[in-house]
């Protein structure tokens, strides 16, 4: 689409750091419409250079289309295609018409969620492994304390996170509708879903049952879950502080869960932790990460 259609379309959506935009329509035939179609006719994402300032929504009435136009740094989107922490970008990027993408940056991201290569698949499954690990314990330590609803909750998120990585496994990228996913793929997370939020027994049981069900997975899926995080490991045959492996940008997602994993890991025996004498702090053994 030409400039000045693209200006026309949606009044001042373009500017000097603009690399594309997409549309999303409420008559569309996708199968989960984003929650920023109610009560608008259209929503157009504008894909920009991360230099531009920061005014992130605007909304605007052309006749009687109402339209509501999102400003989105690059660094946002890809952040959001790794995390799924903003399924509404997702869903535009998806399912939306792009209607003006000179450097065709938008048709390469869109391209490489849809093939979900190894290298995109590894980072999602890594990073929901270890969201999934981070849930799963505080669920157990909710209900030690004896916080069962607090601990229902954690429990909720830890199978949510189990089941982006069910669908990451089979090859496909976990969208914002993921259980319909998992459903399809007549998976027996979806089960426990149901046992969690339907079943007769009591709260604590079926806590307790999912977060066996949740064991037992973390064992199994551990070694490739992990795979692109061990491979990182291995990068160097010296050892790693946990602030080294944090200079890794894409592990900033994980930096609350990753002490989780590291422990978990090297209870495994997959990784191996390395203790040395450090004055700093006040002394004290510091504790590195190696293959």
């Amino acid at each position: 689409m030409e400039l000045s259609n693209l200006t026309l379309l949606n009044g001042d959506i373009f500017d000097a750091n603009a690399l594309g935009a997409i549309a999303l329509d409420s008559q569309g035939k996708a199968p989960f419409q984003s929650a920023l179609l109610h009560e608008f006719d259209r929503v157009v994402m504008l894909l920009r250079d991360d230099g531009g300032a920061n005014r992130l929504v605007g909304n605007m009435i052309a006749g009687e289309l109402r339209t509501q136009t999102l400003r989105v740094g690059l660094s946002m989107l890809k952040r959001s295609i790794i995390t799924g922490d903003n399924n509404e970008l997702i869903t535009c990027l998806l399912e939306g018409d792009i209607i003006w993408d000179p450097q065709e940056v938008l048709e390469q991201l869109r391209a490489e969620v849809i093939s979900f290569e190894p290298p995109l698949r590894e980072r999602i499954l890594f990073i929901e492994f270890a969201r999934f690990l981070h849930m799963y314990v505080k669920s157990k330590r909710y209900l030690q304390a004896g916080c069962t609803m607090d601990s229902y909750n954690c429990i909720l998120m830890a199978l949510y996170h189990w089941a982006r990585m069910e669908v990451g496994e089979a090859g496909h990228y976990p969208t914002p509708a993921v259980w319909e996913q998992v459903k399809s793929l007549n998976n027996s997370v979806y089960k426990l879903y149901e046992e969690l939020t339907i079943s007769g027994e009591t709260m604590d049981q079926r806590i307790q049952l999912v977060q066996l069900a949740c064991e037992f997975s973390l064992v199994s899926k551990m070694g490739d879950c992990c795979k692109w995080f061990l491979d990182l490991l291995k990068e160097r045959k010296g050892p790693w502080s946990i602030e080294e492996i944090l200079e890794f940008s894409e592990l900033k997602y994980v930096e609350a869960e990753l002490p989780f994993v590291l422990r978990k890991l090297a209870s495994r025996s997959l990784i191996r932790e390395i203790a040395s004498w450090s004055d700093a702090g006040g002394g004290g053994y510091r504790v590195r990460y190696t293959f």
